[in-house]
């Protein structure tokens, strides 16, 4: 009878392990980018990507999060491919044959000309701002960004007419986004379109205060949405499906509001 007992306890247990099912897996691709994902530092683990990324950890308990960091060149490969990533930190858009987007996360400062005021103080209007328009067109001053970045598509227009030109400068690897603000310290470039978020790690981490900030005539106040987004498959869609559920408890965080606003983040649009 005692024998009896055993092996039936061991059968249930066989059967509990084997019907166990894996947590969903979410691999995270981010690269190292401050102020979106900082790896050093004063601000390690502050980045305004960073945050959201514990924030999901905090709310999606059942899931498992991997993290692999690579160049965004290669994160843009792999999806491309159908790798199952997402990456936490893009402009929200439509979905693509490449991503799936999420809810938006954040809304970003408007993007703008950063450079030295001695430099494009001749370029800007009657508003304080710059045309990226007037800019490119006047072929004078040379523009510098990290390899991979896209813009929005009426700022986007602009910089692909100086693409391979020597008008343009792409920098690739570790900290880019900062690289390119040494560039324009050192004379190298003149200026790059960017977020207010930026100059301000860079600022905070450098000391330099030669670099200002422009808002951009065609995009003035306008604020840049931002969302996940995960590999266009079956995966990215049961992926993005579970995030959005809980990005409504992730916005109305406390924390999470003052750490998107202390990188100039809000959780509402420019009205």
């Amino acid at each position: 009878m005692q024998i009896l007992v055993v092996l039936l306890l061991l059968s249930i247990n066989g059967n509990a392990r084997g019907n166990t099912t894996p947590p969903f897996t979410i691999t995270w691709a981010i690269n190292d980018a401050p102020p979106f994902h900082i790896m050093d530092g004063e601000f390690q683990g502050d980045g305004m990507c960073d945050v959201l990324i514990d924030a999901f950890s905090t709310q999606m308990k059942e899931t498992r999060f991997d993290t692999l960091v690579m160049p965004q060149n290669r994160i843009n490969m792999l999806t491309e491919q159908k790798r199952n990533l997402c990456f936490p930190c893009l402009i929200k858009r439509s979905d693509n044959d490449v991503w799936l987007y999420s809810d938006i996360t954040v809304y970003h400062a408007p993007l703008g000309i950063i450079g030295k005021p001695e430099v494009l103080e001749p370029y800007v209007d009657s508003q304080g701002r710059i045309s990226l328009r007037r800019l490119t067109e006047a072929k004078l001053l040379r523009m510098g960004k990290p390899i991979a970045r896209r813009y929005p598509e009426m700022l986007q227009l602009y910089v692909d007419s100086v693409q391979k030109t020597p008008l343009l400068a792409e920098l690739s690897g570790e900290n880019a986004t900062t690289r390119v603000l040494e560039q324009i310290e050192f004379g190298r470039i003149d200026f790059t379109l960017e977020y207010p978020s930026i100059l301000k790690y860079y600022a905070a981490t450098s000391g330099s205060e030669e670099l200002v900030y422009y808002e951009t005539a065609e995009l003035a106040t306008q604020t840049v949405a931002g969302a996940v987004g995960c590999t266009n498959n079956e995966w990215g869609r049961n992926a993005v499906e579970r995030m959005n559920k809980v990005i409504p408890h992730i916005i109305t965080n406390p924390m999470y509001k003052k750490q998107q606003a202390f990188w100039y983040g809000t959780l509402l649009p420019s009205l």
